[in-house]
């Protein structure tokens, strides 16, 4: 699909971005009390407001697209807890929703559903993969890459990005990660009208 207008330079950065947070929020915390632990908390906390100030002038107009990307629902989840209240809740709402975040194969936590982990940890590598194919197809010129990307995001990240925000809907105590998943349906949506 051949973009009917060039996107922006800010667009490309802000898509970029986006997508590296989701990808690192689902990759969830590594270790309670490490250096990864907190350098995750602090993306959770502090990435949203930063994404907030990089919106494209030209977001989407169309019927169904918000042109905020859904950010301020998850901002206002986050402002509505202190510091401590989120360094304590969120890595164990992680794990109580995703399972344990490891590096390697998933492993759900006796509380946690066993899909729910499979499914935080695939998301985690598909935006990975998303985030290659976007840096290829903006930054080097590829625009078979942007193509791909934009399939990837019509036909694998939308419909599971709007499953898991169903499921989060109704399982997050936090709101946060429900919010979060509604980020990433609005951002691969419109990428994938765009690409």
């Amino acid at each position: 699909m051949i973009p009917l207008e060039p996107i922006s330079l800010e667009t490309k950065l802000f898509f970029l971005s986006a997508v590296e947070f989701g990808s690192r929020l689902f990759r969830g915390p590594v270790a309670p009390g490490g250096q990864a632990m907190d350098d995750w908390l602090e993306l959770v906390t502090l990435a949203p407001a930063e994404l907030v100030n990089m919106l494209p002038d030209d977001r989407p107009v169309l019927p169904g697209m918000e042109p905020d990307f859904a950010l301020p629902a998850l901002l206002a989840r986050l402002t509505e807890m202190d510091d401590a209240t989120q360094a304590g809740q969120l890595p164990e709402a992680f794990t109580r929703l995703f399972g344990p975040a490891t590096s390697a194969a998933p492993c759900a936590a006796d509380e946690a559903d066993g899909a729910m982990s499979a499914m935080a940890h695939q998301l985690a590598l598909d935006l990975e993969y998303l985030i290659a194919l976007l840096a290829k197809g903006f930054l080097s010129g590829a625009p078979d890459m942007a193509s791909q990307a934009g399939k990837q995001c019509r036909e694998g990240l939308a419909p599971r990005l709007a499953d898991l925000t169903g499921h989060l809907a109704a399982a997050d105590p936090t709101g946060v990660f429900a919010a979060a998943a509604a980020v990433m349906l609005h951002v691969v949506r419109d990428l994938g009208q765009k690409l």
